[in-house]
């Protein structure tokens, strides 16, 4: 078991400062955070084989006779309720919109957004859940298994949004959504459906960056009443039942 999780520990230290620390050091422009991207795949492929591991299907990465439909319901679900969460920001006043970008000015930026959180999702559900279930889920109570992962994307997320206990507390909803997602179908697309759903979203308002005017809805922010900001953590909580209600939909890989 000691072998198990210094095993874990490097690789996990390793994916995670490479993917999220290396961007933060060296500037990026589109071109080389894309390479960047894609030697991501070739080092967990390497790091999985060093310690004996069926390559990226240790990650939970398996593309098995469903995983299509997981990846399509996951990424409606996800998308479904961001639609919500921004339509309701727009509604109560907390974004203003002004106008959506010409065709011309959003193909860029749909692309960049399609690729840039398509991958994203995928390596942090890649780093956060499938490393975590394939080193503990036979080893360790699964109750355990969720709440170590859960803890390590909280803490993931700290990178793209810095810490405070609002986020943690949503990262943490959230994550219950995507491991259990994870759990029930043995493997990544789920979830991963789900992550990319929400993230596209996003994207479309503020752009892989997060920043106001990155995104193809050019809108303006406001201040909003503080439960506002609460809105995020409830409906990643409803999402939660609705997830736990259709997942007999999906597909699970079996071993």
């Amino acid at each position: 078991m000691i072998k198990n999780s210094v095993n874990f520990g490097i690789k996990f230290l390793i994916l995670s400062l490479y993917f999220n620390l290396l961007p933060n050091l060296f500037p990026m422009n589109d071109v080389i955070r894309f390479f960047h991207i894609i030697l991501f795949f070739g080092i967990a492929y390497w790091l999985a084989k060093l310690s004996n591991a069926n390559g990226l299907q240790s990650y939970g990465l398996i593309f098995f006779k469903g995983w299509k439909r997981n990846l399509t319901y996951g990424f409606v679900t996800g998308a479904f309720f961001w639609l919500l969460l921004f339509g309701a920001y727009l509604s109560l006043g907390k974004l203003e919109f002004v106008r959506i970008k010409s065709a011309s000015e959003s193909v860029l930026p749909i692309a960049i957004i399609i690729f840039g959180f398509g991958t994203g999702s995928l390596i942090n559900d890649m780093i956060t859940r499938g490393l975590v279930f394939y080193h503990f889920k036979d080893r360790l109570p699964i109750p355990v298994v969720f709440i170590i992962s859960i803890l390590l994307y909280a803490f993931d997320d700290i990178w793209y949004a810095g810490f405070s206990w609002q986020n943690t507390i949503f990262s943490i909803v959230l994550g219950l959504s995507l491991t259990y997602a994870f759990y029930k179908t043995n493997s990544i697309w789920a979830n991963t459906g789900i992550h990319f759903g929400l993230n596209t979203i996003y994207g479309l308002f503020y752009g892989v960056s997060g920043n106001v005017g990155d995104g193809v809805l050019l809108f303006s922010e406001n201040v909003a009443a503080s439960w506002v900001n609460w809105l995020s953590t409830i409906l990643s909580a409803i999402m939660l039942m609705v997830v736990l209600l259709t997942i007999k939909f999906y597909r699970t890989y079996e071993r």
